[in-house]
C-alpha cells in the first residue's frame, strides 16, 4: 500500500521535474541592448527603434527587457551590425545599405534600382521567398534579421546647384550608399558614404556638393532646405528605403518559441506602422517644402534618368557574378519585381492616372 502511495506521487513528481527546465527557460529574463544608427526621436525611423522595444518588452511580460541606444551612445552609427555580432549588444536598428561594405547583399533587403516598393517587398519578404533568402545569408553569420518598415521611394538628391544635364554631376562630392553609391560612381560622381549626423555639418561645410538622405520630414528635420538650393526627386535607387531589426543569433535562439513568435510580430507590425508612418509624414512635408522660399523641386533631367538606367544594368550585372548566393539574390528579386510590374500595368498604374483626372 505505502509502495502505491510512493509509486502514485512519483508518477505525478517526475513530469513535473522534467518540465521545470523549461519552465525555468520561458521566465527567464532576457536584458537586450538594442543600437540604432539614427539619431532618437529623427521623424519616422528614428522612434520606430523604441517603439519596435517598448512593444516588445511589454508583449513579453518584461521576460525581454529591450534598452535603446541612440546613434553614438553605446557604438558608432555605422558599426551596429558588428557590434551585434559579436555580442557588444543583442539588437541592432539600421538600412541594410549601411552595412553594404562588409558584403553588398546586404543592400537588397534595403532597395535595389528600380526595385520593389514597400507592397511589393513586403509581399516578396513574407510570401515571395525573400525572408527564406535572408536567413541564408544572415543565420552564418550570427544574426537573425527581419525588415522593419519603409521610408516609400526617397528623394533623389539635394544640390547647392541645379542638375540640368548629366555633365553637371561629374566630380561631385556626393553623400549616398548601398547599390545607388555604386551607379553615381558610374555616372561621375565621388560617391561618399556617411552616417546621418554628419551629413548637414558636410554640406554647409562645402566638403558634399550635395546628398540624399530619406525623404521630406527626414530631409527636412536635418535643416536641409536652409542650405540647400535645389532638390530632385524621385530617387532611381532608394525605393523601399528600408530599415532592419538585427538580433544577435545565440540571443535569438536563447528564446522560447512564445517570445521568438512575439518579436517576429512585433517586427511585422513595425513594418507597417513605419511604412504608414513615412508616407503620412511625408505628404505633410512635402507640402511644406513646396512653400520653402528659396528651394526648388524638380525632376532629373532624362539624360540623367537614361544614365542611372543603363548604369544600374551595369552594377547588378557585376554584382549578380560576384558569387552564387549574389546571383541567385538578384535572379529572385527582380523576378518578383518584373512580376508584381506587368500586375501593376494594369491595375495601379491605370488607376493612378485616372485618380488624378479625378482631383483635377
Amino acid at each position: 500500500m505505502e509502495r502505491r502511495k510512493f509509486l502514485t506521487a512519483g508518477a505525478v513528481a517526475l513530469p513535473a521535474m522534467m518540465a521545470a527546465p523549461t519552465i525555468a527557460r520561458a521566465q527567464a529574463a532576457h536584458d537586450w541592448k538594442l543600437v540604432t544608427s539614427l539619431p532618437k526621436g529623427l521623424p519616422g525611423p528614428g522612434t520606430s527603434a523604441q517603439r519596435w522595444a517598448d512593444r516588445v518588452t511589454a508583449m513579453s511580460g518584461g521576460a525581454i527587457k529591450v534598452t535603446v541606444f541612440g546613434a553614438g551612445e553605446l557604438v558608432p552609427p555605422f558599426g551596429t551590425q558588428e557590434a551585434v555580432e559579436t555580442g557588444t549588444a543583442q539588437v541592432y536598428h539600421g538600412s541594410g545599405s549601411w552595412f553594404s561594405g562588409r558584403d553588398i547583399a546586404h543592400a537588397f533587403f534595403t532597395s535595389a534600382p528600380f526595385g520593389a516598393v514597400a507592397d511589393e517587398m513586403h509581399a516578396w519578404m513574407y510570401f515571395g521567398g525573400g525572408q527564406e533568402l535572408l536567413d541564408e545569408f544572415t543565420h552564418p553569420r550570427g544574426l537573425q534579421v527581419f525588415i522593419a518598415g519603409a521610408s516609400g521611394v526617397q528623394t533623389a538628391g539635394w544640390f547647392k546647384k541645379p542638375i540640368n544635364s548629366l555633365a553637371d554631376l561629374q566630380g561631385l562630392n556626393f553623400r549616398i550608399t548601398g547599390f545607388g553609391a555604386a551607379v553615381a560612381s558610374k555616372l561621375g560622381m565621388n560617391a561618399v558614404s556617411m552616417p546621418a549626423g554628419e551629413i548637414f555639418p558636410s554640406l554647409q561645410s562645402g566638403a558634399l556638393d550635395g546628398a540624399e538622405w530619406v525623404g521630406p520630414a527626414n530631409d527636412m528635420a536635418f535643416g536641409f532646405q536652409k542650405i540647400m538650393t535645389h532638390m530632385y526627386t524621385p530617387s532611381f535607387a532608394d525605393i523601399y528605403g528600408g530599415i532592419e531589426f538585427g538580433i544577435n543569433k545565440a540571443a535569438w535562439d536563447a528564446l522560447s518559441d512564445e517570445q521568438r513568435t512575439i518579436v517576429r510580430v512585433a517586427s511585422e507590425a513595425e513594418a507597417t506602422l513605419l511604412t504608414s508612418d513615412s508616407l503620412h509624414s511625408n505628404m505633410l512635408a512635402f507640402e511644406k517644402l513646396q512653400a520653402e522660399p528659396g528651394v526648388t523641386i524638380a525632376a532629373l533631367p532624362e539624360e540623367v534618368w537614361d544614365a542611372t538606367r543603363a548604369a544600374s544594368k551595369e552594377v547588378m550585372a557585376e554584382v549578380a557574378n560576384s558569387n552564387p548566393f549574389v546571383g541567385k539574390l538578384v535572379e529572385s528579386y527582380y523576378a518578383y519585381v518584373g512580376k508584381s510590374a506587368s500586375y501593376k500595368a494594369f491595375y495601379d498604374e491605370p488607376f493612378y492616372a485616372e485618380r488624378k483626372k479625378y482631383f483635377g
